[in-house]
């Protein structure tokens, strides 16, 4: 547990969303372990699991050619 607070930082929201217990069907989370999830999205089970996180890309702005010539 110890590296994984060293490698993702050690101030991660609990979010179900991207737990390691989440399974998702037809749109609605489920946990395996409580097999409900709380209002706030979370349980005392969270397990993070950084391939679960959705990734939010921002996109850039406009570049010409001139931009990247020397």
């Amino acid at each position: 547990m110890a590296k994984l607070k060293i490698l993702f930082g050690e101030n991660i929201i609990p979010n179900c969303d991207y737990c390691q217990h989440c399974v998702v069907e037809s749109g609605t989370n489920f946990c395996k372990v409580k097999k409900s999830i709380n209002a706030k999205g979370k349980c005392s089970k969270f397990t993070y699991n950084p391939t679960m996180r959705k990734v939010t890309l921002k996109a850039l702005g406009d570049y010409s050619m001139e931009d990247f010539s020397l």
